[in-house]
């Protein structure tokens, strides 16, 4: 069976070692290693569309690996509506499972802003979880980064090379995978023979990507200017065969319009029929690249395409969906400066595609300014004006803004070498900044209260707090600064009400400030007293929570609560569980009995996460809501 299992992978049928690893997925390890390594290539997965109800029906009846099978597909291919919700639904239940893999594409989801926002301590969050459960995925990744570099890795192609030749000399069965990343790092660093000659092993070994990026390093100049056509289609040719979606961006690769206006009427047709054929079917295998060409030939009208507005905007959205920044960046222009946009779709459309799209590495980023400042764009206002605003005057020096401290240290607390921590966070290990620090304080609490004000971002408050703890916890230390940590800390309390162990430890930092005024002054507190009894309250409680022991757990407050509120996992997904909420509700009015679908939306959030929860009116029927 093992065997079997990789010949048909290696030979690229698919589906067949697909169903053959499912076989015994549940209780072999190489068949679950085997499952994993075709669910996560692209080119793998894509070709499993076919058996997706079947796949469902699977995942929908326990079986974790298929959940994360089935999510993979919708990671892919896109292809309904709600395919973001039914990704982020089965990743979950699949990390639920014990798939470490699951967690590095839940990441992924909110690095790219798959839920409606970039959640950067979540991405590092779900990518450091992944690491230490042992995903490949995730270690891939890591080294990914090392070879190319990013916001949140140095890059050291070397150092990756010496990592990825330590590794595949001790692995007898690597993922191909492992080929195409020592072969980009053999490309940075100007090893072109090393490189051409892993990038083979890697797609004879599976890997079918690795023909188109095989091509394009032995057939093309530095420039991307194709130098040996024949060979490149040859090496296009094995990548389809294995079913890679970019070895069908071949003619359109090869299409210029010099070399398109040489052939006769009948060659033209010929090649705008293969281009179409082609793009489309790269498409359906999920490549982004592929839907930008053919939008791009409609809206221009090239090669035989005739100029169709309708057209192109469909294939642009098409490759949106599929993750395609130049789509999105089309889409936006199209709607905002062409007017070549369908009518339904207004100015608000055209932001957020520009919004979308740089997100996504497009180069709007004065388009989405431009939609900030003119009104549009108002539900990602927090964070255009944190991040982006002060970027764009970085760039062109006109906005004016308040230097941000709070997101900048997202990194905190993660020590792989290959993530860049901020400057602040350094300092904070060897020597404190108290000035710093106090910013930081001030700008989170002001951030956490205006979140909370406003009630329409409240998953932000928790991590404003956290925030606010890292730097309070070393400023208590600081006598001339107590009576403003103080004050401070209380206002931060009131803010706190789902995360209890976030509160027990800003209750201890505000018990430490009290304990030191006490000492400095001389007297005893009241104050003093009731904050050591709440900490008390709140470890005792959470004590409970942690041995299982949620019937003995006190109802602490006016109205009574779900104990499992004090539990760990709660405090863990409740953010995420209230975005979706809020997600699933915007438009919606904040009217009487706004509670009650609010409760209905967070209730069946946390049922994704493994959490029934009763809410408020369950727990207390005799009270009425609005």
């Amino acid at each position: 069976m093992k065997e079997t299992i990789r010949e048909l992978f290696c030979s690229y049928r698919s589906a067949e070692a697909f169903w053959a690893a499912a076989e015994n997925v549940m209780t072999d390890s190489y068949s679950q290693a085997m499952f994993l390594r075709i669910a996560n290539q692209k080119n793998h997965i894509a070709q499993l569309y076919e058996d997706i109800d079947k796949i469902k029906t699977l995942a929908d009846k326990g079986n974790p690996y298929m959940q994360f099978a089935f999510a993979r597909l919708h990671d892919t291919l896109s292809t309904e509506e709600n395919s973001s919700e039914l990704c982020y639904k089965y990743y979950n239940l699949a990390l639920k499972g014990g798939i470490a893999d699951a967690g590095m594409h839940l990441a992924f989801m909110f690095r790219d802003a798959d839920l409606g926002e970039v959640d950067v301590r979540l991405f590092l969050k779900y990518f450091n979880e992944a690491l230490e459960a042992g995903s490949q995925r995730a270690a891939q990744f890591q080294l990914h980064q090392m070879i190319h570099g990013s916001d949140y890795f140095t890059a050291d192609p070397g150092k990756a090379l010496i990592r990825l030749n330590d590794y595949l000399g001790i692995t007898d069965d690597p993922d191909p995978y492992y080929y195409r990343l020592k072969a980009s790092a053999e490309e940075k660093l100007g090893m072109k023979e090393e490189a051409a000659r892993d990038y083979e092993k890697a797609a004879q070994n599976g890997d079918s990507e690795s023909y188109f990026l095989l091509a394009c390093l032995t057939c093309c100049d530095e420039e991307g200017t194709m130098t040996y056509g024949e060979k490149f289609s040859e090496i296009m040719a094995l990548g389809q065969e294995a079913g890679a979606a970019s070895a069908y961006l071949e003619t359109a690769f090869i299409m210029n319009d010099e070399l398109y206006e040489k052939l006769d009427g009948k060659f033209q047709a010929e090649v705008r029929e293969l281009l179409e054929d082609q793009l489309r079917l790269s498409t359906l295998l999920g490549g982004a690249d592929a839907a930008y060409f053919l939008g791009s030939y409609y809206e221009e009208g090239q090669y035989g395409f005739e100029q169709d507005y309708d057209q192109a905007w469909g294939w642009y959205a098409k490759g949106a969906l599929l993750r395609s920044e130049g789509c999105y960046e089309a889409l936006s222009r199209m709607a905002l400066e062409d007017e070549t946009a369908p009518e339904m779709y207004d100015e608000e459309f055209g932001y957020e595609c520009a919004y979308r799209g740089y997100i996504l590495g497009a180069d709007t980023l004065e388009r989405v300014i431009r939609g900030y400042r003119s009104g549009h764009l108002t539900s990602h206002a927090a964070v255009i004006e944190e991040f982006y605003l002060p970027l764009y005057e970085e760039q062109f020096g006109d906005v004016d803004y308040d230097e941000p401290e709070i997101e900048e240290d997202f990194a905190f607390g993660y020590d792989d070498p290959d993530i860049v921590v901020p400057e602040y966070q350094d300092n904070k290990r060897q020597k404190a900044d108290t000035k710093k620090l106090m910013e930081v304080c001030e700008k989170s609490l002001e951030q956490a209260e205006k979140a909370t004000e406003k009630q329409n971002y409240p998953w932000k408050v928790a991590s404003f707090a956290r925030e606010y703890a890292d730097a309070a916890d070393v400023l208590k230390d600081y006598e001339h600064l107590l009576n403003s940590l103080y004050s401070m800390n209380s206002r931060m309390l009131n803010l706190i009400f789902d995360h209890p162990r976030l509160k027990l430890r800003l209750c201890r930092i505000q018990l430490d400030v009290l304990r030191y005024l006490e000492a400095i002054s001389g007297h005893e507190m009241g104050l003093t007293e009731d904050m050591a009894n709440e900490v008390d309250g709140l470890s005792s409680c959470i004590a409970l929570a942690d041995q299982g022991r949620l019937d003995e757990v006190p109802q602490t407050g006016h109205l009574k609560r779900d104990p499992v509120e004090w539990t760990k996992r709660w405090e863990e997904v409740i953010d995420e569980a209230d975005r979706i909420a809020y997600t699933k509700l915007k438009g919606t009015p904040r009217g009487m009995g706004w509670c009650f679908s609010f409760w209905s939306e967070r209730a069946a959030a946390l049922r994704t996460f493994g959490i029934e929860w009763r809410n408020p009116h369950i727990m207390n029927p005799r009270v009425l809501f609005d």
